[in-house]
């Protein structure tokens, strides 16, 4: 019986693992692929002064969610866009995480 336990658990930290592993390669192939229309996109919302880096989490022809690392890794930002007459617009901003402030929001897949 405890053999059956181990494998379970084993069994379940895999899947685990290879979930996120791949959601985690969702996001780069996306950013490779999409992410020079965001690159500059954070500018339009004022509350992100510089980045470190950001990732293209989901895209669509009409939206997407791109998340954005403030400058020396000061807080995680999670960027709503939709495409309004061909062009990116903000329509959303959640703060995921910050080193000056009480955020605490979640965002999967979970990238720091």
């Amino acid at each position: 019986m405890k053999k059956i336990i181990k494998i379970f658990i084993l069994f379940v930290l895999i899947l685990f693992i290879a979930f996120w592993g791949l959601s985690i390669l969702k996001c780069e192939i996306l950013t490779y692929l999409y992410g020079e229309q965001f690159a500059q996109m954070y500018r339009e919302y004022t509350m992100i002064d510089d980045i470190d880096y950001f990732k293209v989490l989901n895209y669509s022809k009409d939206s997407a969610r791109v998340y954005y690392v403030g400058l020396e890794r000061s807080s995680g930002s999670v960027l709503r866009f939709c495409k309004e007459n061909g062009n990116w617009r903000n329509r959303g901003w959640n703060v995921i995480w910050s080193t000056s402030g009480s955020a605490d929001g979640f965002m999967w897949p979970y990238i720091r």
